[in-house]
This record gives structure tokens, sequence and C-alpha cells, in this order.
């Protein structure tokens, strides 16, 4: 039993078909944990779920249920787990977690409280359809006519451009234009591979249509005069922790790229610092004041305009960082946090930044993938 416990499914983390990228990520966000521990000599260790019900489990710990990402009835059923064996406090709350992870339920809240993001159409769709989708021709024959009547609702052209996502999820990959369709052949298959994909390892919920935005992309050439730069995506993520801003940091490959492409990355980073800081302090405001819980992420996107968009929110557990910097500092925080509920002094900021730094090997205030606004 520790004084702090960060459950985690170790089993769905480390499955030989999870996605190596996140495998990594999951392995450092443990021992991160570890060095924090002994960093500041607190009774803090990762439990994995298949431990919960031991007699030495989680009795008498503050719990936070940590990545990896769960399918909604799997999280509700772990928290109710460590709560039966007899958890001090477990955190992140089922409901709290229901309110940014789902587009079905967040959408509004955004639209409500003034937050720019992008017109979206929200077609519920159960799982016995979801079931029954093995083709474009499925879609066509059950949902075809209440897709286009979604659309329509929302105003939203279809020959303009429509990507499609789920309500909790979009369907990951390194090309997003797969999930992009502008006429109706190209937005059944779309809507079949996305239910197929989502369907297998979370949840659908219902489909996310969602209009078509021209984002700024950041190029980068790896030589001078090269004809094929790289395009990576100019996103930016913005972690809420306990109701206030802990950073903004960059949400686009970092880690993964090779030392040719990662430096002028900075160097393009390091110029849109301003862009990003003004974009942060716009948005801060409304999404503060709207209803939303005290823990979670926020996806910014700019538009070729300049104008900043939020494209979606998630969960703080299931927030995943590309900037070693960025990883490290969620974790000292979210320690320092869970480690204060246990009743260890609360560390001032300085420390927090100091612990950060211990963690990722560089100072988190140098990072030019990290933007802090305190």
């Amino acid at each position: 039993m520790s004084r702090v416990a960060l459950i985690s499914d170790l089993n769905r983390a480390f499955d030989a078909q999870a996605d190596p990228r996140n495998v990594a990520m999951i392995r450092r966000r443990h021992a991160f944990w570890a060095q924090l521990a002994r960093l500041h000599g607190w009774d803090l260790a990762v439990c994995d779920v298949a431990s919960l019900d031991a007699p030495q489990g989680v009795r008498g710990s503050v719990s936070w249920v940590d990545l990896p990402m769960l399918p909604r009835t799997a999280y509700k059923t772990v928290v109710a787990r460590a709560v039966a064996a007899g958890a001090t406090c477990v955190l992140d709350l089922p409901d709290n977690v229901e309110r940014v992870l789902g587009l079905d339920q967040f959408y509004s809240v955004l639209t409500n409280a003034g937050v720019p993001t992008p017109r979206t159409a929200l077609l519920p769709v159960d799982a016995a359809v979801a079931a029954a989708i093995d083709s474009p021709a499925a879609v066509r024959r059950l949902l075809t006519e209440a897709i286009y009547g979604a659309l329509f609702d929302a105003e939203i052209d279809p020959h303009a451009g429509v990507f499609v996502r789920g309500f909790y999820s979009s369907a990951k990959s390194a090309n997003p234009e797969l999930y992009y369709g502008s006429n109706q052949a190209d937005i059944e298959a779309t809507v079949f591979e996305v239910i197929r994909r989502l369907r297998v390892a979370l949840d659908v919920g219902g489909l996310a249509l969602r209009e078509h935005l021209d984002l700024e992309r950041i190029e980068l050439a790896t030589a001078p005069g090269d004809r094929n730069p790289i395009r990576v995506p100019f996103e930016v993520r913005l972690t809420v922790l306990d109701g206030r801003l802990l950073m903004a940091s960059y949400h686009g490959p970092f880690e993964a790229l090779t030392d040719d492409v990662r430096r002028p990355l900075c160097d393009e980073l390091t110029a849109r610092s301003e862009v990003v800081q003004r974009a942060a302090r716009a948005l801060l405001p409304a999404l503060l004041a709207a209803d939303l819980p005290a823990n979670y992420v926020a996806d910014v996107a700019f538009v070729r305009d300049g104008q900043p968009v939020v494209l979606e929110l998630n969960p703080l557990y299931a927030a995943g960082y590309n900037v070693p910097s960025a990883h490290a500092l969620l974790v000292a925080a979210l320690g320092a946090d869970l480690a204060h509920r246990a009743g260890y002094a609360e560390l001032p900021w300085t420390e927090i930044l100091d612990s950060a730094a211990m963690l990722a090997g560089e100072r988190v205030e140098q990072s030019p993938a990290v933007w802090l606004l305190g």
C-alpha cells in the first residue's frame, strides 16, 4: 500500500497490439513517477489494476487513475474497484472524465462559452448499428440519410469537406486526410473506416462530422533549397490542472523526429512563441469560465488567418505528451498535488519546476516547445 497510488492497467498498456509510441510514453511516465518519489521521499508508486483487490492494494491511498486511456465502462469499473478497496479518494471522478471525453458532452459547452471550435454535426450510433457496419455499403444502407440530415442541421456543406471521428476519440493516423471526405462515396468509406477502427479499441458512441478548416502547418526544410519540406501540425496542448493553466506545449511530433528535423522545428516554435502565448491568453478566460471540470487538456490549432480554434478536449488522465519536458512538468505538478492531498508538505512552484528539470534533464522554462504563462 502506498500513500499515493497511480493506478494503471498494465496489461492494456503493454499489450502486444498496443501502439509502440504509447508503450514508450507510458514506460517514461512510470519511470518519471519512480524518480519523483525518490527525489522527494514520497511513498508513491504505480499500482496495476490487477492488484486493486489485493490486501495491500490501494487501501488508505490517494489514488489517481493514470494512462493508458480506458474504455468508458472500464474506467468506471476501475474507479469503483478502487473505492471498494478502501482508497481514501480516487481521481478523476468518472463524471468529470465523461465531461471532457465525448464531443457530444463538451461541444455545446465550448460553443455556449464562446470558445472557437469547428462546427460539428453529432450523430449518435448505438452499438448494434456500429456492429453491423461491415462495409461502406452498410454505411449507405444504415447511416447515410442520417449523416446528411445531421450535416444539414449543423449548416455544414459536405461538398466543402468533412472530417469524421467518433464521439470519444479520433481514429489515429499519421495522415489525418484519411478521415476526410467531400463526396458521398468518400464520406461513406471514411465513416466505415472510423467505426471499424474505434469499435476495436475504445468506444464509438456516435459520429462527429466536422467542418473542414484550412489549418496551418509547419514546413521544415532539412537543407537549404529543400523542395520537399516535411510538414507537421501546428498544434498546441493547453494543460489545465486543478482549474488553472499549467502550461501550453507543442502537440505535434517532436521526440520521434531526427535531430536534423527537430532543430528547425525548435526554431519555428521559437518564432511562433508570441503567437502561441497570445492564443492561450485569448482562449483561457472562456475555457476557465466554461462548465468544465478542474482537470483536462484542450488541443488548439490555428487556421490560416492565424486565429486559434479548440479542436477537442480530453481528460487529463489520458493526456499524452510528445515533448519530454512537458511530460515531466505534468508529472511533477500532478505528483505534487497528489502528494499534498496525501498529507505531504505543499511544494512551491519553483520546486515543481526544479523537479521537472530533474526528470527531463533540462529546464522546462528553456524548452522552445513549452510555454509557461505565469
